[in-house]
């Protein structure tokens, strides 16, 4: 190599140190598992499983220092307690928090969930308005439950699955303006998720954000983001966003939450953690009413998860390499998958997503395709799929239904991905197999429980 050469490219950071081995089934094997699960993928017992990509939330591989945090003496302190201040590891990720994200104030609890519970409380009023880009449907829950309604506001190109429009997750600034115009005093905050997850894992662009924000000032309206996926949503930003290219997701994480009056936040996503969610906030005031909240709904972490945590953010940026990594894993597999099977255009950040209704034309909604897809890969493969986040209300308007292929970070090698690649090309060539299911059902059961099917 000469000297104006970059050097070697590393192409993994990190190596394996610990394996679990995986049970590989035989066909009848998986059949009568399907049986036992009424034909729902989310009901097959673990060990029946070869590769598990129905989520990438909270099952992530942990790192060495990670689990180091977790079993080790400092792991055992107390959390946070009523007074926050009083715990070692809770002033470790405050530090953490705010070198990397800037908001001088942060409330740990145990899930992303209940960050949004606690956030919808303090900033959703009876009645309110939240203008939102295809929020996830926990974030529109928790709005709805406090009263208050969503106005969609993302772009059209998030409802065109075969565009290829780099930044599906934008707001649409007209829709926006027309919610302020029409609801005024209403509308209580906007809110923005980053690599927005129901329409495939797509981005925000700074540019974009960055109009919303002038927005939303000008009409005195704060300024909030989900922002569990912020890493993802930094690293296509300084892939695909003009500008941006020699600038480092640090870098870019910054920019983005330095737009942001505050933020909710899942650790189990980026983080890369089974324990953890994140309020971000700029006033003393909020933060002591959402620390005070936690204590009282009981959602603050222990000591260990707050360290693990904090272990994350340091690690995450020590190497941004390990983002990189992440984020291309997804990409090859919808590479391979792209051009043999009808995928949603283009590739996002944690998952790729099938468009099912182009995958299964002759089976009718009410025969349940995207479960049926999955069934029928599971059986062919040991390969575990499940439908992706339920369809918001202009999704269920146009008919979209989606299967996702959700890749857990540092959990699987190439020859896994190779094999998910083969199992639905497989699939997809015999698609003519799957004739869909029907629901069943048992007497007793809660209509909250998971759907049980046979096959039609």
């Amino acid at each position: 190599m000469n000297d104006s050469s970059a050097g070697f490219v590393f192409s993994v950071p990190y190596e394996i140190a610990v394996v679990r081995p995986l049970r590989q089934t035989t066909l009848s094997e998986r059949e009568d598992a399907l049986k036992a699960a009424f034909y729902n993928t989310e009901l097959i017992r673990q060990e029946l499983i070869y590769i598990d990509l129905s989520t990438d939330s909270g099952v992530s591989s942990l790192s060495t220092g990670q689990l180091a945090a977790f079993t080790g003496a400092s792991g055992l302190e107390p959390g946070m307690g009523l007074a926050a201040e009083g715990s070692r590891a809770f002033q470790s990720l405050k530090e953490q928090f705010h070198a990397i994200f800037g908001f001088p104030y942060v409330v740990a609890t145990t899930q992303g969930r209940a960050a949004e519970r606690i956030w919808s409380k303090l900033h959703v009023k009876p009645n309110g308005v939240v203008a939102g880009n295809m929020l996830f449907p926990s974030t529109r829950m928790h709005i709805e439950m406090n009263g208050a309604k969503v106005v969609d506001v993302i772009s059209e190109a998030a409802h065109d699955l075969a565009s290829a429009e780099l930044f599906k997750g934008n707001v649409d600034l007209t829709k926006l303006e027309a919610v302020f115009r029409e609801q005024g005093e209403n509308v209580c905050c906007v809110y923005v998720e980053l690599a927005v997850n129901s329409c495939g894992g797509h981005p925000v662009s700074l540019g974009n954000l960055k109009a919303v924000k002038v927005l939303a000032a000008a009409h005195q309206v704060p300024l909030f983001l989900d922002a569990c996926r912020i890493f993802e949503n930094s690293y296509l930003i300084k892939q695909r966003e003009p500008g941006y290219q020699n600038r480092s997701i640090q870098e870019i994480v910054r920019e983005t939450c330095d737009l942001a009056d505050g933020l909710t936040m899942s650790a189990l996503k980026d983080l890369l953690v089974p324990m953890g969610g994140l309020i971000g906030a700029r006033d003393p005031a909020s933060y002591q009413k959402a620390a005070m909240q936690g204590f009282l709904d009981g959602v603050q972490p222990p000591g260990s998860a707050l360290e693990m945590m904090s272990v994350a953010l340091r690690e995450i940026f020590a190497a941004e390499s390990a983002v990189a990594c992440r984020v291309e894993q997804v990409n090859y597999l919808w590479r391979r998958l792209n051009g043999g099977v009808p995928l949603v255009q283009p590739p996002g950040g944690h998952a790729v997503f099938v468009d099912v209704k182009k995958f299964l034309p002759h089976v009718a909604p009410e025969n349940h395709p995207a479960e049926a897809l999955a069934a029928f890969l599971y059986h062919m493969s040991g390969i575990r799929v499940t439908r992706g986040p339920p369809a918001a209300p202009s999704q269920v308007q146009r008919g979209v239904e989606l299967l996702r292929l959700a890749v857990p970070a540092r959990k699987y090698v190439q020859g896994h991905v190779d094999d998910v690649a083969k199992a639905v090309l497989y699939t997809y060539a015999h698609r003519e197999e799957i004739k869909g299911l029907k629901k069943t059902d048992k007497p007793g059961r809660s209509k909250y429980d998971p759907s049980y099917f046979a096959p039609v």
